[in-house]
């Protein structure tokens, strides 16, 4: 049998298995009305083996289409008619990470809908199932370069999104367990891209990362991220100010969110230099009472380098995977030989795409350099760090040691003045006792002036032995 009717003849058994099911459930749903039907059960296993594979597997699946939209929509309205207990039940991202506290309100506007067309703007809406959200996804579906931007969107629509960009279930799992791997995964219609930034809370200087999700479409940009960022607003800003010269692609979009990000990193490693090398400097020169705090501002410093670096590491892989996809892709495309060669049959669109390839792997090279010198000097502000700290813990241990030398000395002096001492009162006790002892039918000092100069000489002659050989 042709592959074509073999394809058609899987989508007509597929087609009739569900209207099968759509007759079995709705018995059962007159029956059990409160009760998860088998068709929601299968719908969702559908999704996790066959998605975004649809019932008609001729459709391309790099146009989304506003019919898939409604079609989420009415599955989402469907599921939540059962409640939540299917959600629950079913999902693997609740039963693994818990179900997601939604911090929004409803009159928050957590999606923006942007075009890099030079005659198109801004869009900002508070709900995306709902009717102002569907017009402008409509609008912008018509166009090529968008760039639909999604803070903290709830499960539902989680679920209405993924039906109409035909997203996998496994980025939609990653999305929603808000995965902290950072990560680049080829599917066939979209590149999904997770990259992490972060924010700095002002007045413990902690930084606190958070996660962008990037989906890149062949017409458009999908963003997802669950805090409040200034990148999305610079890079907005960005594209307003030369999407009147430049053909704006998504390729390019997501080239300038990392390197927003990447450019966040800036101000954050200056700092961090600059306070190690005060601590580098400080460490050997500081007197005892202005060395009490040292210790404190080496941990802080340490810390916040190793979470830089944390940060730093993963992004250089994503880089370098990103770009050989960007490269595999250009050379399929023709890559140098197709813009030098005029005898090349090359469509204005091929050009068009190549060109924009070349300069995204350029601009992309440039961030991979910008990150490798943030990561070389993220790590030797850690080897300063770290020296500084020996030094210190150096320094600390010399103090301690002079410390125990003069508490010696003083030690060895004091037991010599006993030596000194001890003999002399013990003749003094013993001629002081009240019995007999000799000389006491004397009755001039002559006895008493020859005691007291033995017991000076003695004295006199230890304080001498005593100074020469360095114990006083």
């Amino acid at each position: 049998m042709p592959l074509k009717q073999r394809k058609k003849s899987i989508a007509y058994s597929a087609a009739s298995r569900v209207s099968f099911i759509d007759a079995a459930s709705q018995h059962s749903s007159q029956q059990y009305p409160n009760q998860v039907s088998d068709h929601d059960i299968s719908d969702c296993v559908e999704d996790d083996v066959l998605f975004p594979q649809y019932l008609d597997v001729e459709e391309k699946l790099d146009r989304p289409s506003i019919s898939d939209f409604d079609r989420g929509v009415r599955e989402s309205e469907r599921r939540a008619s059962y409640g939540s207990a299917l959600s629950r039940t079913i999902s693997k991202q609740s039963r693994l990470y818990g179900e997601s506290v939604s911090e929004t309100t409803s009159t928050e506007l957590r999606y923006c809908v942007y075009s890099g067309q030079k005659d198109r703007g801004t869009t900002f809406i508070p709900q995306l199932v709902s009717k102002e959200g569907r017009e402008a996804l409509d609008t912008m579906l018509q166009t090529a370069g968008w760039w639909l931007d999604c803070l903290n969107p709830t499960d539902e629509e989680m679920t209405v999104i993924s039906k109409l960009f035909r997203i996998h279930a496994l980025t939609v799992e990653d999305i929603q367990a808000n995965e902290a791997t950072e990560k680049i995964d080829l599917y066939p219609n979209y590149t999904f891209v997770c990259f992490r930034s972060f924010d700095t809370d002002q007045q413990t200087n902690q930084l606190y990362p958070y996660n962008f999700y990037n989906l890149i479409f062949k017409d458009g940009l999908l963003t997802v991220h669950y805090k409040h960022s200034p990148h999305p607003a610079r890079v907005r800003h960005r594209i307003d100010q030369i999407k009147q010269h430049l053909t704006i692609v998504p390729d390019w979009i997501n080239y300038a969110l990392i390197d927003d990000i990447t450019d966040a990193f800036a101000p954050v490693i200056r700092q961090v230099e600059m306070e190690s090398l005060s601590i580098d400097e400080l460490s050997l020169v500081l007197h005892k009472s202005e060395r009490t705090d040292m210790l404190k501002r080496i941990g802080r410093c340490r810390k916040h380098a190793t979470q830089l670096t944390r940060l730093l590491t993963p992004k250089l892989d994503v880089l370098r995977s990103l770009m050989k996809r960007y490269e595999e892709k250009w050379q399929r495309t023709g890559g140098y030989l197709a813009m030098v060669d005029e005898s090349l049959t090359t469509s204005p669109e091929e050009m068009k795409e190549q060109k924009a390839l070349n300069e995204v792997l350029l601009y992309l090279g440039d961030i991979q350099d910008h990150l490798v010198t943030m990561a070389l000097n993220t790590s030797h502000c850690n080897r300063i760090l770290s020296r500084a700290h020996t030094n210190y813990l150096a320094q600390v241990n010399v103090d301690l040691s002079m410390t125990y030398r003069e508490t010696n000395q003083v030690m060895n002096r004091l037991t010599f003045m006993g030596t000194v001492f001890i003999p002399t009162l013990f003749i003094a006790g013993l001629f002081g006792m009240n019995v007999a002892v000799p000389g006491k039918k004397y009755l001039d000092l002559a006895f008493f002036f020859w005691i007291v100069l033995l017991m000076v000489s003695y004295s006199v002659l230890i304080s001498f032995f005593g100074r020469k050989w360095k114990v006083l």
